[in-house]
């Protein structure tokens, strides 16, 4: 869930993607991609995203592309490194 006004907007994980550990940290990079209903774009940006067993933590997302086989709707990634 993306906290937003004037009312919040649900964020579907679609996938989560390991990266290599160039910097060689303590923890693995990874990408998340998430997806909204068609009615419920977000513009990239830092958004407060809570989740079941997760946030509320600030999130620098992007839109990307609809994947050719995705479900309709929107689609964000955040990256962390």
């Amino acid at each position: 869930m993306a906290d937003c006004d004037p009312q919040p907007v649900a964020l579907h994980l679609v996938e989560a993607t390991s990266l290599a550990n160039h910097a060689k940290l303590d923890r693995l990079p990874f990408i998340l991609i998430f997806r909204s209903a068609p009615e419920a774009m977000l513009t990239s940006g830092t958004y407060v995203l809570r989740g079941q067993g997760f946030g509320p933590d600030r999130i620098d997302i992007v839109q990307i592309s609809r994947p050719l086989s995705g479900e309709p709707g929107y689609y964000y990634q955040a990256v962390f490194n």
